[in-house]
């Protein structure tokens, strides 16, 4: 009898391990990272109606044709807002990633890296934390100069906190953009 009741018990653990593993396999395909296979910038000079956009775009993703980016070219001494936008193009209609990216604001964050240009550069939105996400924010630029900036968006599911450094959590996009102050 004892041995009926070992085998039914151990049966139900098998059985509940076996649930378990399917459980995490679901939660890890709905944490799949996302195809973004453009990145446009679009900057408003402030003050003004001037609008430039600067993209990044590869269509058929990593491999295959190179991506195509352009310049990012901004007046010296002028100041600027600018908007993110990340899509996936390889499907039809194009998905937008900055929803997504704007839901799980307390997961990412964008840094953007100048080096050689003489821009400033702030993040204006926030997460529910208080802590940046940089979907928007403020460029001030400086005296003519060129250089680039480096565009970072970083997923940190449930570990992101103020002062993270570039270097921490999972890259969703790298990018380098040659900027001109001219």
């Amino acid at each position: 009898m004892k041995q009926k009741w070992v085998k039914l018990l151990s049966g139900f653990g098998l059985l509940a391990l076996t649930l378990a593993g399917c459980s995490k396999d679901k939660d890890e395909v709905s944490n799949e990272e996302e195809l973004i296979t453009t990145v446009s910038l679009r900057f408003q000079e402030i003050g003004t109606a001037n609008v430039f956009v600067a993209t990044f775009r590869d269509t058929d993703g990593e491999g295959g044709n190179p991506p195509s980016i352009d310049e990012i070219v901004l007046k010296p001494n002028a100041n600027y807002s600018c908007s993110v936008e990340l899509l996936n193009e390889s499907v039809s209609p194009a998905e937008d990633i900055t929803e997504e990216v704007q839901e799980e604001a307390d997961d990412h964050e964008l840094y953007f890296i100048p080096a050689g240009a003489n821009i400033t550069i702030n993040r204006v939105d926030l997460d529910s934390k208080s802590l940046p996400v940089g979907l928007s924010s403020t460029w001030q630029t400086g005296a003519a100069s060129t250089g680039t900036v480096r565009v970072v968006l970083k997923h940190k599911p449930g570990t992101k906190a103020a002062g993270d450094p570039v270097t921490k959590g999972e890259t969703d996009i790298d990018l380098n953009f040659t900027t001109k102050l001219q």
